[in-house]
């Protein structure tokens, strides 16, 4: 019973936030399951208007424009999966963290373009073609020399494989990174040879496409959210370990870290130092009530 009344004022409380008018009367008219996801579908009355509600996810449909609940139970599943859909080919990852590799991610959105529009075996060995592109272009976005070791000779520069082994010794360096370096380097080399594989498959089916398409953005995923990873972690105490050391000194043993550089001041001439001292400074009147704990 709590349940069900819980679900009832979630439903209330989104269709009058959504449809701005006062609920009257709902009511379950029916749920049904569809492949993994289960859908309810509410029977809505509100003051000026009534409505179909769908959940998984949650959706208001207008009665005058669907007479049946069957007719708005398929509308609302085939709109979710385009939704979905669509979902897929946008680059997955946050805008800043696909600013790190652009040519690469672009590519991949290119590979889903054929992806999409195509039928046959010879459309599906297209997406492996311009995910090998995308896996090429991944590694011009990422060879630097300094990656390769005193000594040793650079890779070509299409060598996705020699590369991307570099790639992983640095962004998993040292005891500690072992598991994720060997992780990279399997990453790197399992979907370079499926990709090729794709690209010369005369018998691909879809499904073959869709894989190399999850595979490769797999792939710039996982070494982007390693190279963030790498470019967020922590200073830490040599001598004992802490991760709380401020201004290359650790405050529980006193460990000085003698390749500290501070940063440089904000240079401020004397005229504008003058000019801030002169306007005086004021509580903000945005903020009417102050609290403290002590008011709890």
């Amino acid at each position: 019973m709590h349940g069900a009344k819980r679900q009832a004022d979630e439903i209330r409380a989104y269709v009058e936030s959504q449809a701005a008018e006062e609920v009257l009367h709902l009511e379950k008219a029916a749920s049904e399951l569809v492949g993994l996801a289960r859908h309810d579908i509410w029977d809505v009355h509100g003051t000026a208007s009534r409505w179909w509600v769908m959940t998984n996810p949650t959706n208001l449909y207008d009665q005058t424009d669907f007479k049946s609940r069957d007719v708005v139970l398929t509308f609302h599943i085939g709109l979710t999966l385009r939704i979905e859909y669509s979902r897929e080919r946008t680059v997955p990852v946050a805008p800043t963290s696909a600013e790190l590799l652009p040519g690469s991610w672009r590519r991949w959105q290119q590979a889903f373009e054929s992806y999409d529009n195509g039928d046959e075996a010879e459309a599906f060995q297209s997406v492996g073609v311009r995910l090998r592109e995308c896996l090429v272009s991944f590694v011009g976005e990422i060879r630097d020399d300094e990656l390769v070791p005193d000594g040793q000779t650079s890779p070509k520069a299409a060598d996705f494989k020699g590369w991307t082994e570099l790639l992983a010794n640095w962004l998993a360096a040292g005891e500690s990174g072992a598991r994720l370096r060997s992780y990279l380097k399997k990453l790197a080399v399992e979907t370079w040879e499926y990709v090729n594989w794709l690209t010369h498959a005369k018998n691909a089916v879809r499904m073959d496409a869709e894989i190399g398409l999850k595979a490769v953005e797999h792939l710039l995923g996982t070494y982007t959210a390693a190279r963030l990873r790498l470019a967020g972690l922590p200073r830490r105490c040599e001598a004992c370990g802490s991760y709380e050391v401020v201004a290359g000194v650790c405050p529980h043993c006193a460990w000085a870290d003698s390749t500290y550089v501070p940063p440089e001041p904000r240079e401020s001439s004397e005229d504008k130092q003058a000019a801030r001292m002169t306007q005086p400074c004021t509580p903000s009147s945005d903020i009417s009530t102050f609290m403290s704990p002590n008011d709890f």
